[in-house]
């Protein structure tokens, strides 16, 4: 190895030597070639003039005597002389005299003369010579002729490359010279450094035991000696490299070993995908979750695995350019599991390492979830019924201690004061009553979105409107203290699909909580246009809420601060049910707050089309229980002064009587049904004023039952209040709808003005434009004119002081404030059912 890189030193200098001395030796030829040619060429035209002239000179008086014999033996002589080609006179007639040709002379020279009396030199070729220096040498000016002398030039050119010649053998000589010296001194050099190179190789093989044989003072010596010191101190850092990456070693075997061990004791499934999309480790949870067995999927893409689900959260992943992904996916055996996937980023140096994938059976806590739901849905209706019955039962005491006891009792003493107790433990039932159905409400809600039994009024919803009506429900209690609500509206927002009660749900809430949680003003309410977005964003000047809280209000029953030790201000619902409603429209809620600066609450709402639901089939059970159409039907006769008759359909015995004691206090006669077959036959037998009907019951619910009555051309004309636990009561075919509990002033109302036949013509409005068989149903309550009003226009008259009855069809019922209008006084709502009205059937009795 060392010869071989001494000799490529070598070859390298020698070769540029090689090219420097064949640079030299071409320059110094040239050089040479063009002095001897431009010499020589001198020095034979100068001796070729001296010849010319000579003869020149002898031959004037031999010419004159025309003796040509004589001057053809002086031209003979000189061509002895080297370099003399040829010599010939021309006599003044331009005749040749003589010359020096065997046997004859060119007939190309005889042209040759002087045009001057001084003569000329002409570079011409002549056979046999080649090529030659013609000179010409006039004699006695011309007039006795002319000479002319040919140098051959051929003889320089011989001497020209005969000098060549040997100036490059003598440039050969000295290259070899030099190359030989160049070897050695090369040599010379390379010893020492072949011995640094197989030094520095056994350094490169860790043989810090070498020895290097440079004993020189040069700086190649310097070089080798430390060297020999840097090869003493490795020794002693490879050493301790080596005991370090021992004790490491072992301690990544161990970290790798109780890593493993976790990861394969995961009860969670774990999928490792690089950055390709292939897996790159699972462990024997996620095999078992899939049934993948004990094949090797190691390098397989994720697609030929695991089912496109799981595919396709991996695309998403492994490029590190999405967020953390979640999904519900589907597992081996009809078990259902939680995916959760991020992906494996590293900055130093920025690249992206695939991503991991961890996946949880739920299957349980699904079930569990469902079964939680199911309770809550069931027991609500439960728990609403006796709440109303409490809260109906509370009302009527108090009125009844109100307007009978309480004015008997004298102004002063301790009666007075035991009666002032008792008001006020009164008012405090029917109070905490109320704030208890609103948590049970609030429940039911939660549970129900969660379970996805809610039914969504869809339709194309005015963002404006919605910010509009939520400030006018929200009136009372932001102006009370007072704080000053701002809105910023931007023009030509786009409509966008949705339930519109829900969404001012949402917007109640967000304003509620932000006046609630503020000391100052103003509460500022914003909808501006995002993208494909609306986004609408509720800020406050409250205390704010702390980082580590922001999400975590968001979950049920989580409200900021420590309920334990201070007083909760809600129920910890509201929030949660935003959310729900915002992400059922394809939105996201969110909030931003600095603590002591305030809070905004943000939730965008997508622009997109969303189907109505489709209206049920009508139920065949109602044909075992219905008469003939076309048959008569018997019933008893009423006296004509007796009071109306309500049929009260309720499974809730408690209920039923405190709804017996409310009607009949007013002077109606009541008939209790317990399910809904049981008010099918006694509204087919009695056929009274008005059915007040329960949703849920065993056998026939509440819907059924209605249907029912709405096919029999004997009954369909009876008004039917329907009052449930279920919010969307108002879909169950009733002519008006209350929720449970019911306030028994608002019920009397209602009832009334089902009842009641008198002459209203000027305190009914109907909202939009109902066809008029339809109200034909109603002419009960309004039985000659009728006024119609805009949504727009409603609120100018409620206003301007109306006082009657307001029929809203249940299309539009979610773009106007119900609870708000109710509860303005002298004011009666009632919903026109969703389903088309038919022509009421003949009156019998």
């Amino acid at each position: 190895m060392a010869k071989v890189k001494g000799m490529s030193i070598f070859l390298k200098t020698g070769l540029l030597a090689l090219v420097l001395f064949g640079v030299i030796a071409l320059l110094a030829s040239a050089m040479t070639a063009y002095i001897l040619d431009e010499r020589m060429s001198e020095e034979y035209l100068s001796k070729g003039s001296a010849i010319a002239q000579s003869i020149a000179d002898a031959s004037q008086e031999v010419l004159f005597n025309r003796n040509a014999a004589t001057v053809q033996a002086m031209i003979d002589q000189y061509l002895e002389i080297e370099g003399v080609a040829y010599v010939f006179v021309l006599n003044g007639d331009g005749q040749v005299i003589s010359h020096t040709f065997v046997p004859e002379m060119p007939p190309r020279l005889t042209t040759l003369h002087a045009s001057s009396p001084e003569g000329r030199v002409n570079e011409i070729t002549v056979a046999p010579f080649g090529r030659v220096f013609d000179i010409c040498r006039p004699i006695l000016a011309g007039v006795a002729g002319y000479v002319h002398v040919g140098m051959d030039k051929e003889l320089i050119m011989r001497y020209f490359w005969n000098a060549i010649l040997k100036m490059q053998g003598l440039m050969f000589m000295i290259l070899l010279v030099c190359v030989g010296v160049l070897y050695l001194i090369t040599r010379r050099i390379s010893r020492p450094l072949s011995s640094l190179t197989e030094y520095a190789e056994k350094l490169a093989a860790r043989d810090f035991s070498a020895k290097l044989e440079i004993s020189s003072r040069d700086e190649v010596g310097v070089l080798g000696r430390t060297m020999e010191n840097m090869a003493g101190e490795l020794a002693v850092l490879f050493a301790d490299m080596q005991s370090e990456v021992r004790r490491a070693t072992g301690d990544l075997q161990e970290h790798m070993a109780y890593l493993s061990a976790i990861i394969d004791n995961l009860a969670d499934g774990l999928l490792v995908i690089s950055p390709t999309g292939a897996v790159s480790l699972l462990n024997p949870a996620m095999r078992e979750y899939f049934d993948l067995g004990d094949k090797d999927y190691e390098g397989f893409p994720v697609g030929e695995a695991f089912p496109a689900e799981i595919s396709e959260m991996s695309s998403s992943i492994r490029v590190c350019g999405a967020h953390v992904q979640e999904a519900e996916i589907p597992l081996a055996r009809q078990r259902v599991g939680k995916a959760v996937g991020t992906s494996i980023y590293v900055t130093d140096p920025p690249q992206c390492l695939g991503g991991v994938l961890l996946v949880r059976d739920i299957t349980r806590a699904k079930e569990l979830d469902k079964l939680k739901t199911d309770f809550i849905s069931t027991v609500s209706h439960e728990l609403r019924t006796p709440m109303t019955s409490v809260v109906g039962f509370a009302k009527i005491i108090r009125k009844k201690l109100e307007q009978v006891v309480f004015p008997a009792l004298g102004e002063d003493g301790a009666e007075r004061q035991a009666a002032d107790q008792v008001q006020e433990n009164m008012d405090i039932i029917v109070s905490e009553a109320e704030r208890l159905t609103e948590l049970i409400n609030d429940v039911l809600d939660i549970a129900k979105m969660e379970a996805g039994k809610v039914q969504w009024r869809d339709q194309a919803v005015s963002v404006n409107d919605v910010i509009r009506q939520s400030l006018d429900s929200t009136r009372g209690l932001w102006a009370e203290k007072p704080m000053e609500v701002v809105v910023e509206i931007e023009d030509d927002l786009p409509m966008v699909r949705g339930d519109r009660s829900r969404l001012v749900q949402v917007m109640v809430n967000l304003i509620s909580n932000a006046v609630k949680f503020s000391d100052k003003g103003p509460v500022v309410c914003r909808a501006l246009v995002d993208g494909g977005s609306v986004l609408i964003s509720v800020e406050d000047r409250g205390p704010g809420i702390p980082a580590e809280s922001q999400e975590d209000i968001f979950d049920k029953f989580k409200q900021v601060g420590d309920t334990l030790t201070s007083k909760p201000t809600g129920t910890g619902l509201g929030l949660p049910i935003c959310r729900q409603i915002v992400e059922h429209h394809g939105g996201r809620i969110w909030v931003e707050s600095d603590e002591g600066k305030g809070s905004t609450f943000s939730f965008n709402l997508p622009v997109v089309r969303v189907e109505h639901l489709s209206s049920e089939a009508l139920d065949e059970e109602c044909e075992r229980i219905l008469p003939n159409p076309d048959s008569a039907m018997l019933v008893r006769e009423v006296a004509s002064d007796a009071a109306p008759l309500i049929l009260v359909v309720d499974d809730d015995p408690v209920l039923g009587r405190f709804l017996t004691q409310v009607f009949e206090g007013e002077g109606f006669r009541v008939r209790l049904a317990a399910n809904g077959e049981e008010a099918v036959e006694l509204a087919r037998d009695l056929l009274p004023s008005l059915i007040t009907m329960d949703l849920m019951m065993p056998g026939m619910d509440g819907r059924t039952a209605i249907r029912c009555l709405r096919n029999n051309p004997f009954t369909r004309h009876i008004p039917i209040l329907v009052l449930s636990a279920l919010t969307e009561g108002v879909n169950a075919g009733g002519d008006v709808a209350l929720t449970k509990p019911v306030d028994d002033v608002r019920l009397l109302e209602v009832a009334t003005s089902l009842l009641l036949e008198k002459d209203v013509r000027r305190s009914c409005l109907v909202l939009g434009d109902v066809d008029e068989e339809a109200l034909k149903n109603y002419t009960v309550i309004c039985p000659e004119k009728v006024a119609f009003c805009s949504l727009d226009t409603i609120w100018d008259h409620v206003e301007e002081g109306f006082k009657g009855t307001v029929f809203i069809p249940a299309e539009v019922e979610s773009e106007v404030d119900i609870e708000r209008l109710s509860g303005m006084p002298d004011v009666a709502v009632v919903i026109l059912p969703v389903l088309p009205y038919r022509k009421p059937g003949p009156s019998v009795g």
